[in-house]
């Protein structure tokens, strides 16, 4: 049985500092000193919380950026369901889906964080908080949507010798209270505007499914299915208003250009697209979720093969595929889609290209299968990013790179070039978002 979800949609124009936090017209009032106090009980390890705000337009940068959260409200639950915004975090793990869920819209949440480069707070030598950067004005303000935001910023310092868990917590914690107490301010007002997703199929359209594959390799670089990381998941159909209503939860802070956050996890562009033409030239039959980055060639084929069955049990004609993480999770996804196509199954995917500074250089993908000939490029990670100096900076004054030399710690505000996009936000992303790709010429 399908859910239905309505989701009403309340635009934030302006945000202003007040005595009390407050949301009117597309004006959304905030007092600071409100949100430390909804904050507060979730943040025992946190030493320092402060905000800023970047808006539209501005010559700015973002650094040390975590998650990014779209604020909700669920403002109707069926008794049946519960259901609470983004279940497992702050709440109960109701199923998420069905009723009504206010959202504040052109505005996020956003956690910036300078978080210890110690070998104890980093699940591997590998996997530690890489800077992550948002350019707000020239060509890579098109690697995410929060250029076109206005972006509450969450600024965390944290207490010495606590652990990684302690940290990544109370950090998610406090944010998700903060959007919460947030999109809450828009209960009993009138929307702008509402949208129905409900996928009951018709008769006599194609069955299609999206496979969302997600990095899970330890703190710092999970992803969380109702408040839990997914380290031994095996794949799960969830219903996509599970993932609109906030499910899922990333927790990715370890390579910034493959980061899908809770934002884009809520508002997935292919889970939109699958829905608008649902009912038009295909049925959404749901979201196959998996774990991206299996530890193994066994755990990977095991993986892929399961998706696969389920794209059979659910008798679909199509699958889109798309996956988070780097070189090793590509392997995963070229897998689904033999296997897929192997059961008679067409298969799409996206992913990021290598192909050095010009795209011509070595392989342009780490693996591939014959059966894998539907391919989307979401633009190449290896490219030279050159960006401009800026007005301001957020979230810091300087730049953390190159721990493994020891760190470097330019101004903030300055030119700087990279010989890859490692370091920006959703920069190699593949959850269908950029607005950056490449084209076969």
């Amino acid at each position: 049985m399908a859910m239905r979800l309505t989701r009403r949609y309340y635009p934030v124009t302006e945000l202003k500092e007040g005595a009390a936090c407050a949301y009117e017209a597309g004006v959304l009032t905030v007092n600071y000193d409100e949100l430390k106090e909804v904050a507060k009980p979730y943040g025992k390890n946190i030493e320092k919380l402060w905000f800023e705000v970047c808006r539209p337009n501005e010559n700015a940068r973002i650094i040390h950026v975590l998650d990014t959260i779209q604020p909700m409200y669920k403002a109707e639950a069926p008794q049946d369901w519960g259901g609470k915004e983004y279940p497992g975090i702050l709440n109960h793990p109701h199923t998420a889906g069905n009723g009504v869920t206010n959202l504040l819209e052109g505005f996020a949440v956003m956690e910036c964080a300078a978080l210890p480069w110690d070998e104890s707070n980093a699940s591997s030598g590998l996997l530690y908080p890489r800077e992550a950067i948002i350019q707000t004005k020239g060509f890579y303000k098109h690697y995410t949507p929060f250029a076109d935001t206005i972006n509450l910023i969450c600024n965390f310092e944290v207490m010495a010798d606590k652990s990684s868990e302690e940290y990544d917590n109370d950090i998610r914690k406090s944010a998700m209270a903060i959007a919460q107490h947030l999109a809450k301010l828009t209960a009993e007002q009138e929307p702008a505007r509402e949208e129905v997703f409900d996928n009951t199929p018709v008769e006599g359209l194609p069955n299609v499914a999206l496979v969302w594959m997600c990095q899970n390799q330890g703190v710092y670089a999970n992803t969380l299915l109702y408040g839990l990381p997914i380290y031994d998941i095996v794949p799960t159909l969830l219903e996509p208003n599970e993932m609109l209503d906030g499910a899922v939860v990333g927790g990715n802070y370890v390579w910034p250009t493959y980061k899908i956050p809770s934002y884009i996890h809520a508002n997935g562009p292919n889970i939109l697209e699958l829905y608008r033409r649902h009912g038009v030239d295909l049925n959404f039959k749901g979201v196959i979720f998996a774990r991206s980055h299996q530890p193994s060639n066994w755990h990977k084929d095991r993986c892929g093969q399961l998706i696969a069955k389920i794209a059979a049990q659910l008798d679909c004609q199509g699958l889109i595929m798309q996956w988070e993480g780097g070189g090793n999770a590509a392997i995963d996804g070229m897998l689904v889609v033999q296997n897929a196509e192997r059961r008679g199954i067409s298969s799409a995917l996206l992913t990021f290209e290598f192909g050095g500074k010009d795209g011509t250089e070595g392989q342009l993908l780490v693996d591939d299968v014959p059966e894998a000939d539907a391919v989307v490029s979401t633009g190449s990670w290896e490219r030279v990013v050159h960006l401009e100096a800026v007005d301001v900076a957020y979230g810091g004054p300087v730049l953390r790179l190159e721990k493994e030399r020891g760190g470097l710690f330019p101004d903030a505000r300055e030119a700087i070039d990279f010989e890859t996009n490692v370091h920006m936000y959703m920069g190699g992303n593949q959850s269908g978002y950029s607005r950056i790709t490449a084209h076969a010429y």
